[in-house]
């Protein structure tokens, strides 16, 4: 049953449905739960016809495992691959509200051609604060994601929330230092403080992008790189990974400067021609 839930979840995401998953457990050891599900069963039909969303029930150990339930019931709110956490009450006008107001996520994806451009952090311009998590495909496992994307719900119209994945985003790696992962930054006023609490979790990035960066030692936004320190990175790249060709380089030039110079000497002036 839980390979079943796992496989038919996955694929109904694959479809790029925007699904609303309850997590609950087998009647009727919780009432919660039991009223959870007759109030999506109810709203099933209206959900999908209004906001073409499509509500499914997860009761298996391993979808638990997966997105980190620890209480029951919890509903997840999956757009575009961007899953938020509802944590209001299990009320018809309350819930329906909510998952109305939320239907587009609240996480951006930046890479290299997109975050100065969308952040604007070094100029400090017009788009205000931004709380941005860098990861890799491997680090997070979608915990993190979502922990943000709630947060990013939470903070709306406050705080915009981004994701760089760093594997494809190498330049906006570097010009940051990212050397953990994952690795959450607030950017503010041309300033950049780094998220040090040990729990990633929607209510301590909110807590952090609502003040407690104060804590947080402020850093001097860099600048984007220019043409040429991408060409200089490059080359000092290329350089690490080819010591060889480096010797070669310097040898050659030495070699070259060598004959010159004894052409130079060797050949005589046009003076000393005419006389």
């Amino acid at each position: 049953e839980s390979q079943d839930e796992s496989t038919q979840f996955d694929e109904l995401l694959k479809q790029d449905h925007t699904l609303v998953a309850l997590f609950t457990q087998a009647c009727c050891a919780c009432t919660d739960c039991v009223e959870a599900e007759v109030l999506l069963g109810g709203m099933s039909q209206e959900l999908e016809d209004n906001l073409g969303l499509l509500v499914v029930r997860l009761k298996s150990e391993e979808m638990k495992k997966r997105f980190g339930i620890k209480r029951l019931p919890t509903l997840l709110y999956t757009r575009n691959n961007k899953t938020a956490i509802y944590s209001g009450k299990f009320d018809h006008e309350i819930l329906y509200a909510w998952l109305q107001d939320n239907i587009e996520p609240a996480t951006v994806d930046l890479d290299d051609s997109s975050f100065e451009h969308l952040t604007q952090a070094a100029t400090g311009a017009t788009t205000g604060d931004w709380l941005v998590i860098f990861h890799d495909d491997s680090c997070c496992k979608n915990r993190e994601l979502m922990h943000l994307e709630t947060a990013g719900v939470k903070l709306k119209n406050k705080v915009n929330v981004a994701s760089v994945n760093i594997l494809k985003a190498p330049e906006t790696k570097e010009r940051f230092k990212i050397n953990t992962c994952p690795h959450i930054i607030l950017f503010r006023h041309q300033k950049l403080y780094r998220f040090s609490l040990p729990d990633v979790n929607s209510k301590t990035l909110k807590r952090f992008a609502e003040g407690f960066y104060k804590n947080s030692k402020s850093e001097t936004v860099p600048p984007p790189l220019s043409m040429f320190d991408k060409i200089l990175d490059k080359t000092f790249e290329y350089s690490k990974q080819n010591p060889y060709f480096v010797i070669a380089f310097f040898v050659l030039f030495i070699l070259s400067t060598t004959l010159f110079l004894i052409w130079t000497i060797m050949t005589p002036s046009s003076h000393k021609k005419s006389d």
